[in-house]
């Protein structure tokens, strides 16, 4: 029997077993989409509507569209990029086209 395989064997092995330990004996739980649907924010006034979790994990509202227009002064460049080849010389002394791109 190989020495080396049967010792890195072994490690996964072991390693594998505790990591799935480690993720079996988590208590986290998810809530169900189903019930999240159904659940509307209630306003008041001067306040900001918060909605809660089945459990009473406050939900915060996100983001989730574009941020807006770019600040003044901001402005894009675009980064073109060029092919460009040469022929090199391998460690046997022949000759090999070596091709890389370069930004501007």
């Amino acid at each position: 029997m190989d020495r080396r395989g049967f010792l890195l064997g072994l490690a996964g092995v072991l390693g594998a077993g505790s990591a799935a330990g480690a993720l079996l004996t988590s208590s986290a739980e998810a809530a169900v989409l189903n019930q999240l649907r159904d659940i509307a924010p209630e306003a008041e006034e001067g306040l900001e509507a918060v909605a809660h979790a089945p459990d009473g994990t406050p939900i915060e509202a996100t983001q989730w569209g574009p941020p807006g227009p770019p600040p003044p002064g901001w402005r894009r460049r675009r980064r073109r990029r060029r092919r460009v080849c040469a022929v090199r010389r391998d460690r046997w002394g022949r000759p090999v086209r070596r091709c890389w791109y370069v930004y501007r």
